[in-house]
């Protein structure tokens, strides 16, 4: 009898290799956005995503107004309705077509646990213990999915978009074309490096676009200039 439950373990842990593989599928940014150390835009930016930029969802709060993202060798929040995927051949935001179409968890948010594994050494971890009793708010103007299936831009009825961005886009909206797109494959690298704290680089918040918050060219949350 042990061959048959030695086979039914090893199938359990492919198929959850499986999950975790679709939802380490790559979306990317539909606008300049900031990448937050909180889901609050009260949290320190880390720095600002490019438009266009490949990231890594690794989950969402329920109600998904904030999603956990890696980039670029970073680990930060992001609005979920900036996150787009390839999905059947079109550009699909991540809120038209929830967080399980994509295999993406719903997470909760802990400050002291996320800081302490993230961003030690960073600058604004010397301010940690004001953010470990922050009490970060639900995200005001932003409601949860309906229950069942939903239809394409339940959002937006209603729906403002964040001091100094655009509106997500409508459909038809193409994703800039990159002559240099970063290699997903070195991302994951450094990105793991961080995380087992073996060397990864540490560049302290700097913007890795050279636009500060993406006010540039008009875009940004309207807080990425305070940190």
């Amino acid at each position: 009898m042990r061959i048959p439950i030695l086979a039914g373990a090893a199938l359990a842990v492919a198929m959850l290799g499986a999950t975790a593989a679709q939802a380490a599928s790559p979306g990317y940014t539909t606008a300049n956005v900031n990448i937050r150390t909180g889901p609050d835009i009260e949290f320190p930016s880390v720095g600002v995503i490019p438009e266009g930029d490949d990231i890594y969802v690794e989950g969402c709060l329920r109600d998904e107004s904030w999603c956990d993202v890696r980039w670029d060798g970073d680990r930060g929040w992001v609005y979920s309705e900036y996150i787009a995927f390839d999905y059947r051949g079109d550009t699909v935001l991540l809120p038209d077509a929830g967080l399980s179409v994509f295999g993406i968890p719903i997470v909760a948010f802990a400050a002291d646990r996320y800081w302490d594994r993230y961003y030690v050494g960073r600058p604004w971890y010397k301010e940690r213990n004001r953010w470990y009793s922050y009490k970060w708010r639900p995200r005001r103007g932003w409601r949860g999915p309906p229950p069942g299936k939903r239809k394409p831009g339940w959002w937006r009825s209603g729906y403002q978009a964040p001091k100094g961005m655009r509106p997500p886009p409508e459909r038809g909206w193409k994703r800039p074309a990159r002559v240099e797109r970063r290699k997903d494959t070195r991302d994951n690298q450094r990105y793991e490096q961080r995380d087992r704290g073996d060397g990864g680089r540490v560049r302290g918040g700097e913007r890795r676009d050279g636009r500060g918050d993406g006010r540039g060219d008009g875009r940004g949350d309207g807080r990425g200039e305070r940190r």
